[in-house]
């Protein structure tokens, strides 16, 4: 997914903070995403998101990275 943000693709990338904010809005997946099944609620997540804000899959990806860990306040 990386290589696809560096080469435009609008996409979002599950890092361990993104999995975190994902698991605590409710999404029942594993810490390390890799099932065609938890894949799949991510992405119908990141879709809810683009659909009710407009933004980028790339920018929900970003604000939701920063919403837990140590970038958040």
């Amino acid at each position: 997914m990386w290589f696809l943000r560096r080469a435009g693709k609008d996409c979002f990338v599950l890092t361990r903070d993104v999995v975190l904010t994902l698991k605590s809005v409710g999404l029942d997946i594993a810490e390390q995403p890799s099932s065609k099944r938890d894949l799949k609620k991510a992405q119908d997540q990141f879709n809810v998101w683009h659909e009710e804000t407009g933004l980028p899959y790339s920018h929900l990806s970003k604000i939701v990275a920063c919403s837990v860990g140590e970038n958040y306040l």
